[in-house]
């Protein structure tokens, strides 16, 4: 019994790994991230995450385990990850899935959690995977612009809101005394 269930699980291991494409960043100066519309030109290493998230449709994403992708320190604003950046992710070489990319605070654990502070994400865009092994199919570049491009890290809108009123308030107590 324990022979029978080794094999099915070595088995579906490798067919796992087997079904697999990659995607690359081509990353540069040209690909920063900014945030609230600015290029940061100071910035701790570990700041910020970005994640892949990845379906066979446009609105089934999931996040992929492709990281940590995290951000540059020597290159302030460029997303970074281990070289080479050649990814893994679900898919067989040659067929067509759907990719975006998200970035959060990474005082928050999961892009769940990292919507309540500054976040960003990009377009969803139909990618075409590359072979098992790397490079694989260039999915960041600032030279191509059916690529993805900078991602705009913002805070959520209900902060701003809430910001405001509590600035607002703040007015309105002063003005009384």
């Amino acid at each position: 019994m324990k022979k029978l269930l080794l094999t099915l699980a070595l088995a579906a291991v490798t067919t796992f790994t087997y079904a697999q494409g990659t995607i690359q960043f081509a990353n540069n100066a040209g690909t920063r991230f900014t945030v609230n519309g600015v290029r940061p030109t100071v910035l701790a290493a570990s700041t910020y995450v970005f994640g892949v998230f990845v379906g066979t449709t446009a609105d089934a994403l999931s996040a992929q385990p492709v990281g940590p992708l995290g951000t540059n320190a020597t290159t302030i604003g460029l997303i970074s990850g281990p070289n080479p950046q050649a990814y893994a992710v679900p898919g067989e070489p040659n067929t067509t899935v759907f990719v975006q990319i998200r970035g959060w605070e990474s005082r928050f654990g999961n892009w769940q959690e990292g919507q309540q502070g500054l976040h960003g994400e990009t377009a969803v865009r139909a990618v075409v995977l590359g072979p098992t092994t790397g490079p694989g199919t260039v999915v960041w570049s600032s030279t191509d612009l059916t690529k993805f491009q900078a991602i705009d890290l913002v805070p959520e809108p209900s902060a701003i809101a809430l910001a405001v009123l509590g600035l607002g308030s703040l007015l309105l107590f002063r003005r009384r005394k």
